[in-house]
């Protein structure tokens, strides 16, 4: 980015996307954060941006992942949090003020792309979405034909999760960062046909699966555009089956690698940071950071190849930011003291030198204790 295009966007009071950059810039205003940071209070952005260029800022950097859960400061059940645009945004604009943490996670559910392209959903009144796997739009492996490319305009549920961007954007985008996520191409047909179904019809029909994939990703990228354009710095691609616990680590780079690229390409061109979640088993870092060159990971169990958190920050700290992995069966059942010890120790073994940030391993339990969430954000700042 030429500089007089940087100094417009300061002079007009916008934040241009960090990726377009220069990187010796991004390195100067980390260090000089990280300096500052010694003496005063950081913003969350300066934080983060401290945190991401593997610079120590003034405490660890932390979310909550605050999802649903967040339905109730303001009373609302889970089934109006996951339509209403307007509920869920008051829901996660009230934890930020209530809990605080540095990024906010954007969304309303992980069936809001399935949902878009034809499947129906179950929406309980008091916990997660999910697909009606008694109804589903892929019923079998010549179905996947079925799977067309939608309108970003015309789909509704992604309609509302961009709204709530440009809400939060316009509310507190120079304060915090938001990041939603967006579920990976098999994530989608998972919820379309089933995790395992998906699995097996990979193998045996993986034309017809990498047919569905390639028209899942062009509406997946048309999402990322809108969501860019809602004023985003970062977005979060799920990567879920990137894992022992998804697909054989061959066969995911094989089926969803070169489309998990397109996807990471595409959030890169528009200068924004890629930041992957993946929660499953034994994840593929490898894999990932090859593939997508992601500038964090949001994880909850360790690597395939680490075999305790020292050795994770040793192999992948200075490739990409650690985000995680406090448990969230702990802050679903432990107490406050035992999510605050958990959390010191996760962060004496991944936060020296930057490049880490405190949060659940996955988003935050949907009926757990809130009080768990604000020990955890008090946490990073106390100890981090």
């Amino acid at each position: 980015m030429p500089i007089r295009e940087i100094l417009d966007h300061v002079f007009k009071g916008r934040i241009p996307p960090p990726r377009l950059l220069p990187e010796t810039l991004l390195d100067l205003v980390a260090h000089l954060s990280s300096a500052r940071g010694r003496i005063s209070e950081l913003n969350s952005i300066e934080r983060l941006l401290t945190a991401l260029r593997h610079k120590e800022p003034d405490h660890v950097p932390c979310t909550a992942l605050m999802g649903g859960a967040c339905r109730r400061l303001i009373g609302a059940s889970f089934d109006e949090f996951s339509q209403d645009a307007d509920v869920a945004t008051r829901a996660s604009m009230l934890a930020l003020d209530l809990i605080g943490g540095d990024v906010a996670l954007l969304g309303l559910d992980l069936s809001v792309e399935a949902a878009d392209l034809g499947q129906p959903i179950i929406y309980p009144k008091n916990s997660t979405a999910y697909p009606d796997y008694g109804n589903p739009f892929i019923s079998d492996h010549t179905d996947y034909c079925k799977v067309k490319r939608i309108e970003i305009k015309e789909a509704p549920r992604m309609q509302r999760v961009i709204e709530m961007a440009r809400r939060s954007v316009e509310a507190k985008g120079m304060s915090k960062v938001f990041v939603p996520v967006v579920s990976s191409p098999v994530s989608v047909l998972g919820m379309m046909r089933g995790a395992e179904q998906v699995f097996r019809d990979c193998v045996l029909y993986p034309k017809e699966v990498m047919a569905a994939l390639e028209v899942v990703t062009g509406v997946l990228i048309d999402y990322i555009d809108a969501l860019c354009d809602a004023g985003l710095i970062a977005i979060c691609p799920d990567m879920l089956f990137c894992a022992r616990s998804g697909l054989g680590q061959e066969l995911w780079e094989e089926i969803e690698g070169p489309f998990s690229r397109q996807i990471a390409d595409a959030i890169h061109r528009r200068g924004r940071f890629v930041v992957i979640h993946n929660c499953g088993d034994g994840p593929y870092f490898d894999s990932m950071i090859r593939f997508m060159e992601p500038e964090a990971i949001t994880f909850a169990r360790l690597p395939d190849d680490c075999r305790d958190r020292k050795a994770l920050k040793k192999r992948y700290g200075d490739q990409t930011t650690l985000i995680g992995n406090v448990e969230t069966p702990l802050l679903q059942e432990g107490s406050p003291y035992e999510v605050m010890e958990e959390c010191r120790r996760i962060i004496e073994d991944l936060g020296d030198g930057g490049g880490f940030v405190l949060a659940p391993g996955c988003e935050y339990p949907p009926n757990a204790n809130l009080l768990n969430a604000v020990v955890l954000v008090e946490t990073a700042r106390r100890y981090g």
